[in-house]
């Protein structure tokens, strides 16, 4: 019986950190020198990846002070001198938002919807930061390069999701079909 016990608090424990190690991953994974023709381009934005698919099913697995230490460790792991420090914060706490308020027309969809869902708020991101970094700056800088990151992920987008949605603990996107969407307001499931 005791191992039981041992056995159910390493399983909750594992599944309480695997947003925050996941997206630990590609944070580190965004200096990973790639040889591959424009991936190594859309690296910084793979968290932002990340922190969607996990904001779908479990937010409160990314609280805020995760993903602002996340977003802080990726703007120092990228910025050069002059680099604002917490733009990529700003940006994870915000798709994180953006992604709970609306959540149940992102969850139990088709995954088209999903994908549109993640350009719309990948954009936003890649213009938060390219607005901060200009006006950290004071310089114009050139938007091509994050936009080429932007279509990057985009293209990935396709490819990474479904191995998060494997990774991600409870999906109710692997709900059977006939049982989505029968829940009634304030009805809870036991």
């Amino acid at each position: 019986m005791k191992a039981e016990g041992l056995l159910s608090t390493l399983d909750r424990w594992g599944r309480a950190a695997l947003p925050g190690t996941v997206l630990l991953f590609f944070v580190l994974m965004t200096l990973a020198p790639l040889r591959a023709p424009y991936l190594s381009d859309a690296l910084p934005l793979l968290p932002a990846l990340v922190v969607f698919q996990f904001s779908l099913v479990t937010p409160e697995r990314l609280p805020g002070p995760l993903l602002l230490a996340m977003g802080v460790l990726l703007d120092l792991l990228l910025g050069g001198p002059g680099a604002p420090v917490g733009v990529s914060a700003l940006g994870f706490v915000l798709i994180r938002a953006a992604v709970m308020a609306n959540r149940r027309y992102l969850v139990g969809v088709p995954f088209l919807f999903q994908w549109v869902g993640f350009c719309l708020l990948a954009f936003g991101f890649v213009v938060l930061v390219w607005v901060f970094t200009s006006l950290w700056t004071w310089t114009a800088i050139d938007p091509l390069p994050a936009m080429i990151q932007y279509v990057v992920v985009v293209v990935i987008y396709p490819l990474i999701a479904p191995l998060m949605a494997r990774v991600r603990a409870r999906d109710p996107l692997n709900v059977p079909e006939p049982s989505r969407g029968t829940a009634r307001p304030g009805e809870t499931t036991s």
